[in-house]
């Protein structure tokens, strides 16, 4: 896409390919990594949690895709068909994200893969103790 916007003024018929190239990217992530969040959630999360999970993961899906659609032309007018390397480092944030950080699930029960979230190495969070979420 970066080659399309970037040739577009030497090529001006290359505007029907990048709608089509732009129709292709979205259907490809609606079939492909789009609906992982939900999947994610519900694998990772017990019964009592999983519509909080699954209702969170779903605000930062249509978030980000809100967010998305609202800074793009005003990035791609700022730095042009570069700006497809910052889509680029986020996609590549997120692949290396899922490949360290997720724990693989096939084969295991609910209560082995909690146990490994147990152990992992969690962010500090100050709690002043009179608040509890699951009262």
């Amino acid at each position: 896409m970066a080659t399309c916007f970037s040739s577009m003024p030497l090529v001006p018929d290359l505007r029907f390919l990048q709608v089509v190239v732009v129709f292709c990217v979205i259907s490809a992530y609606e079939v492909g990594p789009g609906p992982i969040s939900w999947f994610i959630a519900a694998e990772l999360f017990d019964q009592p949690g999983r519509p909080i999970a699954m209702a969170f993961a779903s605000l930062l899906s249509w978030g980000g895709k809100f967010l998305l659609a609202l800074t793009f032309p005003p990035l791609l007018k700022l730095w042009g068909g570069y700006v497809y390397l910052l889509f680029m480092a986020v996609a590549l944030t997120a692949f290396w994200v899922t490949w360290f950080r997720m724990p693989e699930t096939r084969g295991r029960s609910f209560d082995d893969i909690a146990e490994e979230f147990r152990g992992a190495e969690a962010l500090p969070l100050q709690n002043n103790g009179d608040f509890n979420t699951f009262k």
